[in-house]
């Protein structure tokens, strides 16, 4: 794997992760908007606020915010799982090819395991 693989891989596991905390975002604000609509009662009293008027804004920002941390979370953990998966791959792949060209199997090679 060249420098350039590794960089336009690190850029797309990024895009991802932005995608998805955007998207998460949307939601979460929809999702609390929706709450403050259904129940402006339940929300006054969840977030202390006290004022009538922007009740749905309110909760529609903070479910923005609670979704913008969780589908960063997500998504990160995602990205590493995909990571780690890609580099078991590979070493799996190197192990496999170098048993075929030597014809026995190597359990240390170069003072490593592998």
């Amino acid at each position: 794997m060249n420098t350039e693989d590794a960089v336009k891989t690190a850029i797309g596991f990024f895009v991802i992760i932005l995608v998805g905390a955007l998207l998460s975002s949307l939601v979460g604000g929809a999702f609390g908007a929706l709450v403050a609509t259904v129940s402006p009662d339940f929300v006054r009293g969840l977030f202390s606020r006290t004022a009538e008027t922007g009740i749905v804004r309110y909760a529609f920002a903070v479910g923005m915010i609670w979704g913008v941390f969780i589908g960063a979370a997500v998504s990160g953990f995602a990205c590493f799982l995909a990571a780690v998966i890609k580099i078991l791959r590979i070493r799996f792949e190197y192990r496999k090819s170098h048993e075929a060209n030597s014809g026995v199997p190597n359990r240390m090679s170069s003072g490593i395991w592998i």
